[in-house]
């Protein structure tokens, strides 16, 4: 027998238990949402306070506006690219007529936990903001231009608490690879050789909840970048995020996003209009 045929026959590792002490690199979750670029804005005042649960990202070639939020203005102009968190209050003003371009994305823990506004050096990054000849090369240059932005800020600001115990780590790692599917809490502490009460009191000091609450937080995030594609039926969302049905996703979306799922999909894909 060869040493192919051979290799062919030994079991394949699941990764997806594997505890040794390496720590797997994951795949950060980012959705873009919508964008628009270069625009030429003359109405940019919006009365109530903006509060979603997505960046915004703002670069204005020309400045003229300015973002309101926490009691501070901070100017937009073309030396730098704004970073709006998610769930951070603000509310646009204009100026004067300007140029505008802006994409909003969503993005899961870490990058989530972000708490304030941060401006990024226009020079490194904002050849990516413009359109290509395709949508294929320009969603590749945003979606770049994205993790630019957030490899710029210090990792101090994602403020996100970290995991100490190798064990938490991996049981965290297990349930957000499992949405809707998540094991129980006692074949989790097997798979972990751990006991179940010791696996609940590790994970709420590690993570600050349960490890039932921390699966459904991650199957609600799951559920609100599925939101944003419009031909995923929200049945079918909350199908695939573990929901035993509608009703049940939606009383639960809620109570997370403060929007029903309906209401959220009308915010995510709103139409491509002047910000």
């Amino acid at each position: 027998m060869s040493i192919l045929a051979k290799k062919a026959q030994l079991p394949k590792p699941d990764y997806r238990e594997d505890i040794t002490g390496f720590r797997w690199m994951s795949r950060p979750e980012i959705q873009l949402i919508k964008y628009n670029i270069d625009l030429h804005v003359t109405h940019w005042n919006v009365p109530e306070k903006r509060n979603n649960p997505f960046f915004y990202c703002y670069w204005n070639k020309t400045p003229g506006a300015e973002i309101h939020a926490g009691g501070k203005v901070w100017p937009l102009s073309p030396d730098s690219i704004m970073l709006i968190p998610p769930n951070l209050e603000h509310s646009p003003v204009l100026t004067a007529p300007f140029n505008h371009s802006f994409i909003h994305f969503i993005a899961l823990p870490p990058f989530d936990s972000l708490n304030s506004i941060e401006l990024v050096p226009a020079e490194r990054h904002a050849r990516l903001f413009r359109r290509y000849e395709s949508e294929a090369k320009t969603s590749l240059a945003l979606y770049a231009l994205i993790f630019g932005l957030l490899l710029e800020i210090p990792e101090e600001r994602f403020c996100r608490r970290q995991i100490g115990d190798e064990r938490i780590f991996h049981a965290c790692r297990l349930l957000s690879l499992c949405r809707g599917q998540e094991p129980s809490l006692k074949d989790l502490a097997r798979k972990l050789n751990m006991s179940v009460s010791s696996l609940c009191h590790l994970f709420k000091r590690e993570t600050g909840v349960s490890p039932i609450r921390y699966a459904m937080e991650r199957r609600l995030e799951k559920a609100l970048m599925l939101l944003a594609d419009r031909h995923v039926s929200i049945s079918d969302i909350a199908g695939e995020t573990g929901f035993s049905d509608r009703y049940h996703f939606s009383k639960a979306f809620k109570a997370r996003y403060g929007k029903t799922p309906v209401q959220m999909r009308r915010t995510l894909a709103a139409p491509l209009l002047p910000e």
